[in-house]
C-alpha cells in the first residue's frame, strides 16, 4: 500500500486536504521514519506480547499519529516546504496530553468526565484542539465542521426546543468527558490501534514482497484475452487488491493508473473506463477477507467475530462484482471490442510460478477461517508471512531487500494510517457528544417517527444519511456516525444487527461513487482525463446493483448465509439472475440493442427476483424468459432485414502496440 496521490478536483474535501501534504526530506524524514519504526515495535509488542489498558494503548497510538501527522501535513498551502513553529507547538501539546494521562492514569480513570479537576480541562482542551486541527489538515473541512457542531450542541442544547433539548453541561464536564475513553479514545480509535494499523502495515509489506504485481498479472492472465479485456482486468485486479487494501481511492490510484489507459486504448470511452475502475475499487471496502477499516469497527460495535462478518459479506460482494463484470462485457459487445493480443498477456503458467507471493493471503485466511483465531493474531501472522516472502521473492530474483525499503514500508504503513486514525478520533468526539447529551437515542426515535413505522421508509432514510455523510467524510467516519445515530432505529424495528450494520457500511462505502461528491470517481477522472460529473454518473449506473443489494439482504437474510442451506442456495441463484436482469436493463445489449420497453421488462424482472419469495421469483423468471424470447425474435428479424447494416470492421478496435 503506497502513499496515495490526490485527485485534483475542487469539490473533493480530501483533495483540498492533500494540498497541505508536506514532502518531507532530510531530518524531518529521518524523524518520521524513527517514529514509524517505534510505532511498529510498540503495536507488535502490545498486540503480541504484553497488552496494555485500552486507554493507554489508544493514546500512545494517537501520539505516534500526531507526530507524523503534523510533520507530514502543513497548516496552510504556503507552509508545505518546511516545518512551521506552530507544528512543533502542536506536537508538544499532544505529547503533553499523553504524558499527563500516563502519569495520572489511575486518578483519571476514576474521575474523567464526571469530577474533572483544573488540569484535566487544560490537557483535555489540548487533546481536542490537536485532533480537530489534524482532522482539518488531513481530512478536510467537512468532518472538522461536523465535530465543532456536535461540540457546540453540548452547550446550546438547553436553549433548543423539543426533542433536541438537554439540560446542559459545564465547559469542564464536556472537555473532560471528550478527553476520556468515552470521547476521543472511544471504540473507533481502539479499532484503528488494534486492527486497522496492522492490516495497513500488512498491505505495505505485501507490496514490498511483490504481491501487487502478482495480483495484476493474475488478473491479466485470467481475463486479458476476453473481449474488452482491460476492463475485466480492472474488475478482477481491483477485487484482488480490495481483499487487502480497503480504500476506494487507494485502489483507483494503484490499479487505475495502469488499467484506465489500457481501457481507453482498447476502445472504451474515457468516462466508462474511469467509471469501471471507480466502481471496482469501491467494492474493495466490502470485499472479504480484509474489506475496509469500517468492518473492524463494525465487529467491535455489534460484538461479533470478524469471521462472521467476513462470511456474511461474501455473497453480496460477489453479486456486486458480478454485476459490474456483466455490464463491462455487454459494453464490449456493443462496441465490438476484442481482447488483448496474447503476446501482451502473461501466461497463467508463468504467473503460477510465483504462487508463493499469495502465501501471506493464504496465511491470513488460514488463521481467520480454519484456526478461527483472533483478527489480531491473523493480521500479525499475515504480516510476518509478507515480510518473509519479500526476502524469498528477492532471493529468487537474485536481489536483496535493502534496509531502506523496509524502513519505507514502515513509514508508508504509519503515514497511511494517519487519516484513518484522526478520522476515528474525530468520530469518537462525535460519539461522545451523542452519549453525553442522549442525542443518539433521540435520533433513532426521530427516524422511526419520520418513517411512520415503515421499514422500507426507514431503510431509505438510513441509506440517505450514510450516503450524504460519506460524500464529505471517510467511510469509517460515515459508518461510525450513522451506526451510532440511525442503526438503532432499524434494530428497534426488528432488523438483526448483522444486516443492519452491513446495510449502513455498504452505503457509507458506495458514497465514493455517488454524485455530486464521489471521491473514487474524482480520482478516476483525474487519471482518465475525463469530466468528473459525467464519469460519476456513469459510475453510479455501473454500480447500481450495489445500491440494491443491501435491500436484498435485509429482506432476504439467506444472502448473508443466515438460514438453512436450501434457502441460501435458492436466494443466491435468484439474486444472480436478478443481477443479470438489472445489467440487461441498464446496458441494453442482448443480440443487439434492447428497446426501452424491453429494458423496463427486464428491470421489473430484476426487482421481482431481488425481492425474496416464491411468487416474486416465479414472476421474475417468467418476465426474463418472455423478454429473452421477444429480444431473440427481434434480433433475428433485424439480421434478415435488407436495411440492416453489418457492423463495420473499423468499429472493432484492437489493442495495438504504440
Amino acid at each position: 500500500m503506497s502513499t496515495l496521490e490526490c485527485p485534483p478536483t475542487p469539490m473533493d474535501e480530501t483533495a483540498k486536504a492533500c494540498t497541505l501534504r508536506r514532502e518531507t526530506g532530510g531530518m524531518l524524514r529521518k524523524i518520521s521514519c524513527v517514529v514509524a519504526f517505534a510505532m511498529a515495535i510498540f503495536h507488535i509488542y502490545v498486540l503480541a506480547i504484553q497488552p496494555l489498558d485500552p486507554w493507554m494503548t489508544r493514546i500512545i497510538h494517537l501520539q505516534f499519529i500526531m507526530v507524523i501527522g503534523f510533520i507530514s501535513y502543513a497548516g496552510w498551502p504556503g507552509a508545505t516546504r518546511r516545518m512551521h513553529p506552530l507544528d512543533a507547538l502542536l506536537i508538544l501539546m499532544s505529547l503533553s496530553t499523553m504524558v499527563y494521562v500516563l502519569y495520572f492514569f489511575q486518578d483519571l480513570v476514576n474521575r474523567a468526565g464526571v469530577f474533572p479537576e483544573g488540569m484535566d480541562v487544560v490537557f483535555g482542551l489540548f487533546a481536542i484542539l490537536t485532533v480537530i486541527e489534524l482532522t482539518r489538515r488531513t481530512v478536510g473541512n467537512a468532518l472538522t465542521i461536523l465535530v465543532l457542531v456536535f461540540i457546540g450542541y453540548c452547550f446550546v442544547g438547553p436553549y433548543l426546543p423539543g426533542i433536541l433539548w438537554h439540560r446542559g453541561y459545564s465547559f469542564g464536564r464536556v472537555v473532560s468527558y471528550l478527553f476520556s475513553i468515552n470521547g476521543i479514545y472511544n471504540i473507533p480509535l481502539g479499532v484503528t490501534a488494534r486492527f486497522v494499523y496492522i492490516f495497513i502495515l500488512f498491505g505495505a509489506f505485501l507490496e514490498l514482497s511483490g504481491a501487487a504485481g502478482f495480483f495484476m498479472d493474475a488478473a491479466f492472465a485470467l481475463t486479458g484475452k476476453t473481449r474488452g479485456g482491460p476492463a475485466k482486468v480492472a474488475v478482477v485486479a481491483s477485487g484482488l487488491f480490495g481483499m487487502v487494501n480497503g480504500t476506494s481511492t487507494g485502489n483507483v490510484v494503484t490499479t487505475g493508473s495502469l488499467t484506465i489507459p489500457m481501457m481507453k486504448k482498447v476502445g472504451y470511452d474515457r468516462h466508462f473506463a474511469g467509471a469501471v475502475e471507480a466502481c471496482a475499487s469501491t467494492g474493495g471496502q466490502i470485499m472479504p477477507p480484509v474489506m475496509g477499516a469500517a468492518v473492524f469497527l463494525m465487529a467491535s460495535i455489534i460484538e461479533r467475530p470478524y469471521t462472521d462478518i467476513m462470511m456474511a459479506a461474501f455473497i453480496p460482494a460477489l453479486l456486486y462484482y458480478l454485476s459490474i463484470f456483466i455490464m463491462v462485457d455487454m459494453e464490449a459487445v456493443k462496441l465490438g471490442l476484442s481482447g488483448m493480443p496474447a503476446e501482451k498477456i502473461p501466461t497463467l503458467r508463468r504467473v503460477l510460478k510465483q504462487w508463493y507471493l499469495a502465501i501471506p493471503i493464504l496465511v491470513l485466511l488460514y488463521y481467520l477461517i480454519w484456526v478461527m483465531s483472533s483478527v489480531v493474531l491473523a493480521g500479525l501472522m499475515g504480516l510476518a508471512a509478507a515480510f518473509v516472502m519479500g526476502f524469498v521473492h528477492r532471493g529468487i530474483q537474485k536481489r536483496s531487500v535493502k534496509p531502506r525499503e523496509i524502513v519505507d514500508a514502515l513509514y508508508d504503513g504509519a503515514k497511511n494510517t494517519i487519516q484513518v486514525s484522526v478520522t476515528c478520533a474525530a468520530a469518537g468526539i462525535i460519539m461522545g457528544t451523542l452519549t453525553l447529551t442522549g442525542l443518539g437515542m433521540k435520533v433513532a426515535t426521530i427516524v422511526i417517527a419520520l418513517a411512520h413505522g415503515n421499514l422500507f421508509a426507514a431503510l431509505v432514510l438510513t441509506m440517505l444519511v450514510a450516503i450524504v455523510l460519506g460524500m464529505g467524510l471517510p467511510t469509517i467516519a460515515a459508518y461510525a456516525i450513522t451506526a451510532a445515530v440511525v442503526a438503532p432505529a432499524l434494530v428497534q424495528m426488528g432488523v438483526p444487527e448483522m444486516p443492519t450494520h452491513l446495510f449502513v457500511m455498504y452505503y457509507a462505502s458506495l458514497s465514493a461513487i455517488t454524485p455530486p461528491v464521489a471521491l473514487a470517481s474524482y480520482a478516476a477522472a483525474a487519471i482518465a482525463e475525463a469530466g468528473t460529473m459525467k464519469l460519476s454518473i456513469t459510475a453510479l449506473k455501473l454500480g447500481l446493483a450495489g445500491f440494491i443489494i443491501p435491500f436484498m439482504f435485509v429482506y432476504g437474510q439467506p444472502l448473508l448465509l443466515m438460514g438453512p442451506l436450501p434457502e441460501i442456495v435458492l436466494a443466491s441463484i435468484t439474486a444472480i439472475i436478478g443481477v443479470y436482469c438489472l445489467a440487461l436493463a441498464i446496458e441494453g445489449e442482448l443480440w443487439g440493442p434492447v428497446s426501452i420497453p424491453l429494458r423496463g421488462v427486464f428491470f421489473v424482472a430484476a426487482m421481482a427476483l431481488i425481492k425474496p419469495g416464491v411468487y416474486t421469483d416465479a414472476l421474475g423468471i417468467a418476465l426474463l424468459g418472455a423478454g429473452i424470447l421477444v429480444q431473440r425474435r427481434l434480433a433475428r428479424s433485424r439480421k434478415h432485414s435488407p436495411d440492416a447494416d453489418p457492423i463495420p470492421d473499423s468499429s472493432k478496435k484492437l489493442f495495438q502496440e504504440e
